[in-house]
């Protein structure tokens, strides 16, 4: 035997987070873990890690019961866990980072030949070399949670927990998750994986425990269940997902309302231009870090003035103020940073918005929680008090109900369960429907394909070292041509596609 959790509970108050818990994961087993939000899943995760107590139940590891009464306690038998939280220092450096729960010492003093060297192993089996002597803060996102399964591998794993880690991951860092994950199972290690994107749980699972209201429905593997009767099982009725490859528009004319002759992309001197119409939907694609979120930062004025043609009217946008009085919102997928006020409830959350808008009446806090189905207690509990993918809800949806003109989006999904992700995808076709236009990047193909097909007129914009490399449009919006774009060879642009301009209206 492995692991296994008997009947495990734990209630928050009168809150039932998990009810009679059952799982058992063989050694050399990877579990996915699949649920909504607020269904158990990372407070299941944080129980075997330590972080939280149960209230009854037992768990058993190789035979024998295991209780630890914290993290320090778990990581000393190799149970280790990563999740969306970062137990990073921003004003340390990445190897720092990674030694941080074992520093080498030589005397009374740090060893710094030793730390390195066993920081350098790790990083250059996740190719990551590049990052080394870099502060945790002066790295993007996805990197920062690399370091964070770093610090996690190099404590040499028995019981690997990865919650949620790869929602801020692209497609090239999940390829080296994917092959760290296949090297583990070979030593016996148990790894429970917590995602919301299906692609990554049948590359990387072997088995999948569904989770709904805090109890664990049953265990299959899993590819013996389709995507559509997995997210059936985790809300309870029949759901059919949906894929957009060959959905889409064709030919359809835009009526562009918004023209930005000159978009700056810093990182790579690079200069940018696009139009955009009326009830479009735009998908951002490409590699991590090649201009993407500077396009649509910059379009929302936080990079300096800049330019703009809105319903044939000259103006000059020189900050996010006057992009919202613009009729402008943008949403960040970095919540911790750019989305929540940490400190502040629910309704400061949500009034944070209001104060840019007050021209307009977005509704009271609980009308807004209960539209998106944010799971709470009350709107004077703090933001930190619910799970990340309805903390994500809040962001998103106080944005949304301002009915932006022009809604610009940095991969919003990240965190969000995969019927949380439809609903939020309706919610931005129907602002398209109503003659708005979305911009959206998002790290996973799969869900431009899908967010683009919904709309009468749309595009993905590829991006590659701070320039447009293809525009897809109709039929040639799917994940192999994404892909292919995304490092371009001079086979690009294939049929349908228009090279270079990106703004071109037929």
């Amino acid at each position: 035997m492995g692991l296994a959790f008997r009947d495990i509970s734990k209630h928050y108050g009168a809150v039932v987070a998990i009810k009679q818990a059952q799982m058992e994961i063989e050694e050399g087993e990877v579990r996915a873990i699949l649920g909504g939000n607020g269904s158990g899943k990372s407070t299941l995760a944080k129980v075997i890690g330590g972080l939280i107590g149960r209230d009854s139940g037992e768990i058993l590891f190789q035979g024998k019961p295991i209780d630890f009464k914290s993290p320090k306690d778990a990581k000393k038998h190799h149970v280790i866990m990563t999740s969306q939280e970062l137990s990073l220092f921003g004003n340390l450096t990445v190897e720092e980072n990674i030694c941080i729960c074992d520093v080498p010492v030589k005397g009374k003093f740090t060893d710094r030949k030793k730390l390195k060297e066993e920081a350098v192993t790790i990083l250059k089996r996740m190719h990551l070399e590049s990052l080394l002597g870099k502060k945790v803060e002066e790295l993007a996102a996805n990197q920062q949670y690399m370091v964070e399964l770093a610090k996690a591998l190099v404590q040499k794993p028995k019981i690997l927990i990865i919650d949620e880690i790869t929602s801020a991951l692209y497609r090239e860092d999940v390829e080296i998750v994917d092959d760290i994950i296949r090297e583990l199972k070979k030593t016996g290690c148990i790894v429970l994986f917590i995602s919301h994107r299906m692609v990554e749980l049948y590359a990387m699972c072997d088995s999948v425990t569904i989770m709904r209201n805090g109890e664990t429905l049953g265990t299959y593997p899993m590819q013996e269940k389709t995507e559509d009767e997995l997210l059936s099982l985790m809300v309870g009725r029949k759901i059919e997902s949906y894929h957009g490859e060959g959905k889409h528009h064709q030919g359809t004319k835009r009526d562009v309302f918004i023209r930005a002759k000159h978009i700056p992309i810093p990182s790579y001197g690079t200069v940018e231009s696009l139009e955009i119409g009326k009830g479009e939907i735009i998908g951002i694609a490409g590699l991590q870090g090649h201009g993407q979120t500077e396009l649509i930062r910059a379009l929302y004025g936080v990079s300096g003035e800049i330019e703009l043609e809105i319903d044939g009217k000259a103006h000059k946008l020189h900050n996010a103020k006057q992009a919202v009085a613009q009729g402008f919102a943008f949403i960040s997928g970095d919540r911790e940073r750019d989305g929540t006020f940490q400190e502040r409830n629910l309704s400061e959350n949500i009034a944070a918005v209001q104060e840019l808008v007050k021209h307009k009446k977005i509704g009271n806090a609980r009308e807004i929680l209960d539209s998106f189905h944010v799971r709470y207690d009350n709107p004077g509990e703090l933001i930190t008090s619910l799970s990340g993918g309805n903390q994500q809800k809040v962001v998103v949806g106080r944005w949304l109900c301002t009915k932006p003109r022009l809604l610009l989006v940095d991969d919003p999904t990240k965190g969000i369960d995969v019927k949380a992700r439809g609903d939020l995808h309706e919610v931005f076709a129907e602002l398209a429907k109503e003659g708005n236009a979305v911009i959206m990047i998002s790290s996973d193909d799969d869900e431009l394909v899908s967010i683009t097909s919904m709309a009468e007129t749309s595009r993905v914009i590829v991006m590659y070292e701070g320039k447009v490399s293809a525009v897809l449009e109709g039929d040639a919006i799917n994940r192999e041509n994404i892909s292919a774009a995304s490092m371009p060879v001079n086979t690009m642009p294939q049929e349908g596609e228009k090279k270079r301009e990106a703004g071109a209206v037929e």
